[in-house]
């Protein structure tokens, strides 16, 4: 059996950072959600051999914490007043990409 590499504790998860710090606020939301869910896709495709729904679970949870914290710096809210972006909205309105989620349903590959 081959053992897989854990990208929760690899550099790889640098990239998802970098994508997210504050000073990239700049950039439209859309931008954003765009660039972590072709990251996120590669990540599924390249390991997705061998059992995967704990690191998955793992990415999630990190993805939507990096992106509920930049959206707040973004928007200047505080947690009170503008909310803390639910995952149905980060999931629902920006799209992002959920990995437990993949291979269920319809193809989320583009042919």
């Amino acid at each position: 059996m081959k053992i897989i590499a854990n990208p929760i504790r690899s550099s790889r998860l640098a990239s998802l950072h970098a994508l997210t710090v504050r000073a990239r606020t700049w950039q439209d939301t859309t931008e954003l959600v765009d660039k972590l869910n072709r990251v996120l896709r590669g990540w599924a495709n390249y390991f997705s051999v061998g059992s995967t729904s704990k690191v998955y679970r793992a990415l999630d949870t990190y993805v939507a914490v990096r992106l509920r914290r930049w959206l707040r710096f973004k928007h200047k809210g505080r947690r009170r007043k503008r909310g803390s972006y639910p995952l149905s909205h980060l999931y629902g309105y920006f799209r992002l990409v959920r990995l437990t989620q993949l291979g269920r349903g319809p193809s989320w590959v583009k042919a």
